[in-house]
């Protein structure tokens, strides 16, 4: 279940709507020797056509991965053309790489939205029920998490034993999702179980997952106090 493909068709009522765009040889061919050709221009008309069936910009990736390693996409990851959409493609290598060695070959178009990075979690299901849950950005502590943690994880349990769990052949897998300003859930990814996912806020994948963590969160930072010397 690495690949949106193999899980939209069971949740995707519980995601965003999703483009997806089958790259035939040679349209790979034009992907990896970009040009001013008759191809080029077909296939960023194919991706135009994609954009407009979705409700403003977009965002633009592979079936497997999304483009992290381009400059482009860490900076501004919305869409709003085909020729933009591959010139970002083509900035990340770990897109040419895929393309070129064939792993992958199909594009994925979706809305573009922009999230409130409080409201993303990741949920680790073992044994088809969630025994953990974890703060999805790890750069602080967000202070507002503390009051809703008990609503989020129960939201969270919820979530896995009526949506997730029925329709998952896996017992043991990781799920991206996002609460809405409105009380919904969507799925943003799914994730294979154990390494290279990262455990985030557990740290290693070396634990006993059948025990219930609940929802772990950033720590506060840590306080000084007291005579503090300091020497260099």
């Amino acid at each position: 279940m690495d690949r949106i493909s193999q899980w939209y068709p069971l949740f995707g009522e519980e995601t965003f709507p999703t483009v997806f765009l089958k790259l035939n040889e040679t349209e790979c061919t034009q992907f990896l020797q970009a040009g001013d050709t008759p191809a080029e221009r077909d296939l960023e008309k194919r991706i135009d056509r994609a954009i407009d069936l979705l409700p403003g910009s977009c965002v633009v990736g592979l079936d497997s991965c999304a483009p992290s390693d381009s400059t482009i996409w860490q900076k501004d990851r919305s869409i709003s053309s085909g020729a933009a959409a591959l010139k970002l493609l083509r900035s990340s290598l770990l897109m040419r790489e895929l393309i070129q060695s064939g792993k992958d070959t199909t594009l994925i178009v979706r809305p573009y939205r922009r999230m409130d990075r409080t409201r993303e979690f990741r949920l680790f299901i073992k044994g088809g029920k969630l025994t953990a849950m974890s703060q999805r950005h790890l750069d602080r502590h967000f202070a507002r998490l503390e009051e809703m943690k008990d609503t989020y994880w129960q939201r969270g349990c919820d979530f896995a034993d009526k949506i997730l769990a029925p329709h998952m052949s896996e017992k043991d897998f990781v799920a991206d999702i996002y609460f809405t300003s409105d009380g919904a859930i969507l799925i943003v990814d799914f994730n294979l179980w154990g390494a290279p996912t990262s455990p985030l806020l557990f740290r290693t994948w070396e634990r006993d997952w059948t025990q219930i963590s609940g929802l772990k969160l950033m720590q506060p930072p840590m306080a000084l106090g007291g005579d503090v010397k300091v020497s260099f």
